[in-house]
């Protein structure tokens, strides 16, 4: 199992592959469509933020918690709570209203975090670090943004949301972030021995090998 977690962000790559071909050729719903193109390319963002070129974890720690800190194994992050994060995220946002379609807040949530997406990867990390390629941006704002996109330019409804949706959809976004990534589950996991990271996955593969860690 141990083996298993450690591969998250690989099996995040396959999961992606069959959730694009679930919703390519298996699913006619233009709604189930969108849901599950953003579920295959959010796999696709967990891969290269963390499998190749990865290096997302070295990037949050900057940015998100101020730390200058350079030991991996001191940041209270590892590839099991990195999945519990992720994943969870993904399937109480993206995943649920595939389920739950009648709780019209859980669509708009989902593809208002894709558009947070976009200003996190093209905004907040490059302006933070000065630079124009961050962890996760190709996906980010390539794949989920454009998908979101799409759906708020042909498909959105006034008439099919009530007021407190548009309540409800981004504080739904706040509370499972809080879940996933700040709650004493989420670090109590990253406390666990057993889930190191690699160092491409917590530094990225250019800055992993120009260091020569190992």
């Amino acid at each position: 199992m141990k083996k298993l977690i450690n591969s998250w962000h690989n099996v995040s790559l396959a999961l992606a592959i069959v959730t694009a071909a679930f919703a390519v050729f298996l699913v006619e719903d233009t709604i189930q469509k969108i849901l599950l193109g953003s579920i295959a390319i959010l796999f696709l963002h967990f891969f290269e933020e963390f499998g190749f070129p990865g290096g997302f974890p070295w990037m949050g720690v900057k940015v998100l918690l101020g730390s200058k800190e350079m030991n991996s194994t001191k940041w209270n992050c590892n590839n099991l709570n990195s999945m519990f994060g992720n994943w969870s995220f993904l399937l109480l946002v993206y995943f649920l209203p595939l389920v739950l379609p009648d709780v019209h807040f859980l669509l708009l949530a989902a593809m208002i975090f894709s558009i947070l997406e976009l200003i996190m990867h093209l905004i907040l990390f490059n302006v933070k670090q000065r630079t124009l390629y961050n962890l996760g941006l190709l996906t980010g704002v390539f794949g989920l943004a454009p998908i979101a996109i799409y759906y708020f330019v042909n498909f959105f409804d006034r008439n099919f949301y009530v007021w407190s949706d548009y309540i409800f959809a981004p504080l739904w976004c706040v509370v499972v972030f809080c879940f996933s990534f700040r709650s004493p589950l989420y670090w109590g996991l990253g406390k666990l021995k057993g889930y190191n990271l690699t160092a491409q996955s917590a530094y990225g593969i250019r800055y992993a090998n120009a260091h020569n860690f190992r």
